[in-house]
């Protein structure tokens, strides 16, 4: 029985922690106060009109209930003018409020911040590519920010479409082929917010998922100085060869934005929280594992499997995927959102 409420009470926690990492009603950023801010009202305006609509509902039922002995049609009334007309006034009432919260809303989360710090997002059947194009460096899979700094993402897809959600920092824009949108924030407080693909897009469309890695304004800029003079490390000299053979057609590992991109880019892989496109965490072992068989891990992938290698090869491929890095940084002790 212990063991029974010990697993209940862990499911409940992990729930909860789940709960906590897509709610918009802890924000850290001025968007979602905002748009929390509209919730509360219309959450409001919601319960009000129910609570109205079922208590008259429920007294009108028991009022004028069927009662024992009375046969055929109860009295009839004509009705009451100024009822009718105060129910009609007052959904009018409601719905101009909610219309001028609404439009409220979305000019302040819409508006340009100036002096926003540029970031094009690609969606990608399944993951999502980052470039910085005024920093000179590029990541996928893991968009790194600097706390207290306004962004303004650049947000398009290469395929179909696509949706990119960070509930913890800001609402949905679509990822459009052949079209940009536009989406402004300022994250408030470091750490690893939970990002997904809000669009049905394809197989894997519910393992289309990323991470947002907001960090001090020290750690990002020394991030984006160690990514702008980056050397890819070679931790394993077979390794490297093993991924020069079979990984190299697909994806690069200098963290700039190639003429055309396949794959994910892996420069800064060692740096990661996440692998996959933030389907599982990232260990040396599910690396491994994900290089053997991508499938098993996500339907749809389209990374092929390596079951033609050898232990040994895998091993020093994932050696050297782990050496991929910016040495003096841990995004994995940051606290989660």
């Amino acid at each position: 029985m212990k063991r029974v409420v010990a697993a209940l009470g862990t499911l409940g926690l992990a729930l909860a922690q789940e709960a906590h990492r897509v709610a918009i009603t802890h924000p850290v950023s001025a968007f979602n106060r905002e748009t929390n801010f509209l919730l509360i009202w219309v959450l409001v305006f919601s319960v009000l009109v129910f609570g109205v609509v079922a208590g008259a509902l429920a007294y009108v039922t028991w009022k004028f209930r069927a009662k024992p002995g009375r046969e055929g049609e109860p009295p009839q009334f004509h009705g009451n003018d100024r009822l009718e007309v105060v129910w009609t006034v007052i959904p009018i009432l409601i719905i101009f409020v909610l219309f001028g919260l609404t439009a409220r809303s979305l000019i302040l989360v819409n508006k340009p911040i100036p002096g926003a710090m540029k970031v094009e997002v690609t969606g990608y059947q399944f993951w999502w590519d980052f470039n910085y194009p005024e920093l000179g460096f590029r990541n996928s899979n893991e968009l790194i920010l600097p706390a207290g700094v306004p962004v303004e993402l650049e947000i398009t897809s290469k395929d179909v479409i696509h949706s990119f959600w960070v509930p913890g920092l800001a609402g949905k824009r679509d990822a459009i082929p052949g079209q940009k949108t536009l989406l402004h924030f300022t994250p408030e407080k470091p750490g690893v917010y939970y990002g997904f693909c809000a669009e049905l897009c394809g197989p894997s469309h519910a393992r289309m998922l990323f991470r947002v890695i907001v960090l001090s304004q020290e750690d990002f800029e020394r991030f984006a100085q160690a990514a702008q003079a980056y050397t890819p490390p070679v931790a394993d000299a077979q390794g490297q060869q093993v991924f020069q053979q079979n990984c190299m057609a697909c994806h690069s590992v200098q963290g700039k934005m190639p003429p055309a991109v396949i794959g994910p880019e892996l420069a800064f892989m060692g740096n990661r929280t996440s692998l996959a496109a933030g389907i599982v965490d990232y260990t040396p072992g599910t690396l491994k594992a994900w290089i053997r068989d991508p499938l098993s891990m996500k339907p749809g992938s389209k990374m092929p499997g390596f079951p033609q290698l050898s232990e040994q090869e895998l091993d020093a491929l994932v050696r050297y995927l782990d050496g991929l890095k910016v040495e003096g940084l841990d995004f994995k002790a940051l606290p989660k959102f």
